[in-house]
């Protein structure tokens, strides 16, 4: 089926293809095609309205992707705190070493994936470590949860932060670090 789809797909852009191409030959002078397809709308008069149902495609697609490019924003980079007329820009990189700074102390960093995402009057922190136990870590995870949340209150004052820890069971590490040289 999947395969199906593609011959198709491009089946389609192929004579998307060909009709520009024929558009663009009556355009500009293009030895070989404009003539025939000169002849070609001389001799079958239904090829205009190939023409036509092709440039409302391609108009079509072009106002689709215009709307999309401007709809969907890229990934903030930067908070920013409006106060009054004062405006207050932090970086993406301040807030993350503000949490690695913070849970550094009780978990290494190594065992961690750390995702920020910023929207506007709020940051929101996933952090994911890797444990033996799920069930002996849960204490220390809830804990540098608060930590986190206390650090970002401090740090950013009136913007509200969202702190979500998740542990990850992974195999010990001294069967994985052991040689197996025998």
């Amino acid at each position: 089926m999947k395969r199906f789809a593609k011959v198709i797909l491009a089946l389609v852009i192929l004579v998307l293809f060909l009709g520009t191409l024929g558009l663009l030959s009556q355009l500009i002078e293009i030895p070989g095609v404009s003539m025939t397809v000169d002849q070609l709308l001389f001799d079958y008069p239904w090829l205009f309205y190939f023409f036509e149902g092709t440039l409302l495609i391609l108009g079509s697609l072009l106002v689709i992707l215009l709307v999309v490019a401007l709809s969907v924003s890229g990934q903030r980079n930067r908070l920013i705190y409006k106060d009054g007329k004062n405006r207050i820009e932090i970086p993406k990189s301040t807030i993350r070493k503000i949490v690695e700074d913070t849970y550094a102390k009780t978990i290494h960093p190594d065992k961690t994936k750390l995702k920020i995402k910023i929207k506007p009057q709020s940051v929101y922190v996933d952090l994911k470590v890797g444990v033996r136990s799920k069930e002996r870590f849960q204490p220390i995870a809830e804990d540098v949860k608060e930590q986190i949340q206390l650090a970002l209150a401090d740090a950013l004052e009136t913007v509200e932060s969202h702190v979500a820890v998740h542990l990850s069971e992974e195999e010990s590490m001294q069967s994985s670090n052991r040689s197996r040289v025998v």
